[in-house]
């Protein structure tokens, strides 16, 4: 059997997506998958409805709770408890509905052959609250299990001096290969670990439209200009609007107010859509006629499903989709102020093309460490 290692626990859509992804692409390959169920609460209970958030200290992890972050839930009003609900239920069925394991002793990797880790920012001590055991290897029972790191990433985010002898220790002597998503990461990584590492496709990119399709949920009436957005961009909503004006489409938002904008004057007339689960979320970028976001994985999905869309440079990890856009040949995706003509057609074959060959390399990695 092969374990994944992963953020499988975050109520977020593209964490839920990517785990989803790899484990339906070991399961295409013939393999017996299950998600290890590795939910610490430093990482899970900032999604509570009452948020508990972990902040490293020198004595140690400081817990507490987030008012910011309960009042955000509390605005949201019957729409944070339908979303949980949708995200709860596509865990349940689609990843794990195993009782949660809290500490990465209590781990067991004697039944699997090998277990991947990844994908997603597992190595980003930002948001793992230092580097996380079970994510560098740290696990004490892992009998003859083979570790492998599948497209890991640390955000574009170099580790801190102190945290670099743990992960070359953990990383360079426990995992029998490393890869990572982004190939900037990955260069730093090989000279810290000593050993090569490889970049590979995040997972939601090794299955083909048609997958992401069958799992979507369209909303019943599509064709909008849809924005997601992970933190506020005021060029993003610029184009929104201009985009607005021009074709005569409304805007939806997957996003949250405080997460859209700085200004929540400037929302009005914008149709927010955020009680979707992960399935929803596809549904949306199906069904929209253009797509403006600075997430990672709405860039990915915009690109799967070949939609029109702009991405916008993230301010701490546009690193992410730099890379991704340059292996797909979509730079000119990439929001620059100073082009003229943002929306000149794309050569969907060509991304094709170079898709395939990357889903190759990267199909390729997973076989040679099964």
């Amino acid at each position: 059997m092969v374990g994944i290692l992963t953020f499988h626990w975050a109520d977020d859509y593209g964490a839920m997506l990517q785990a989803y992804a790899l484990k339906r692409q070991l399961e295409l390959l013939g393999e017996r998958t299950e998600l290890i169920p590795y939910a610490p609460v430093k990482l899970t209970g900032r999604y509570w409805p009452c948020p508990v958030c972990a902040e490293r200290r020198p004595e140690g992890l400081r817990y507490e709770l987030n008012r910011y972050m309960l009042a955000r839930h509390l605005s949201m009003g019957g729409g944070f408890w339908r979303r949980r609900q949708k995200m709860r239920a596509f865990r349940r069925t689609y990843l794990t509905a195993r009782p949660p394991i809290r500490r990465a002793a209590d781990i067991s990797l004697a039944p699997y052959k090998t277990v991947f880790v990844g994908s997603d920012q597992v190595w980003n001590p930002d948001i793992t609250v230092d580097l996380d055991d079970a994510y560098v290897g740290g696990i004490p029972r892992r009998g003859d299990c083979r570790l492998a790191a599948y497209a890991a990433s640390l955000g574009g985010n170099p580790l801190l001096p102190e945290d670099r002898e743990k992960f070359a220790k953990c990383v360079g002597g426990g995992f029998s290969a490393v890869s990572l998503r982004e190939r900037t990461d990955a260069d730093w990584v090989e000279k810290l670990i000593g050993r090569p590492v490889r970049d590979v496709l995040d997972p939601v990119l090794l299955l083909d439209r048609g997958e992401w399709e069958a799992l979507s949920r369209p909303p019943a009436a599509g064709d909008a200009i849809v924005v997601y957005a992970t933190q506020p961009n005021e060029d993003l909503m610029g184009q929104a609007r201009a985009l607005s004006a021009r074709l005569g489409r409304r805007i939806v938002s997957l996003s949250r107010p405080d997460t859209l904008s700085r200004d929540p004057g400037s929302l009005a007339g914008i149709q927010m859509e955020l009680d979707g689960g992960p399935r929803e979320f596809l549904g949306w970028i199906r069904s929209a006629c253009c797509v403006l976001t600075n997430s990672f994985h709405a860039t990915a999905f915009s690109a799967l499903l070949e939609k029109p869309f702009l991405s916008f440079r993230h301010s701490g990890r546009s690193v992410r989709q730099t890379d991704l856009l340059r292996k797909l040949g979509l730079s000119s995706r990439l929001w620059d102020p100073d082009r003229e003509d943002l929306w000149t057609g794309t050569d969907w074959a060509a991304v094709r093309g170079r898709l395939a060959e990357e889903r190759a390399a990267s199909r390729r990695f997973i076989l040679e460490n099964l």
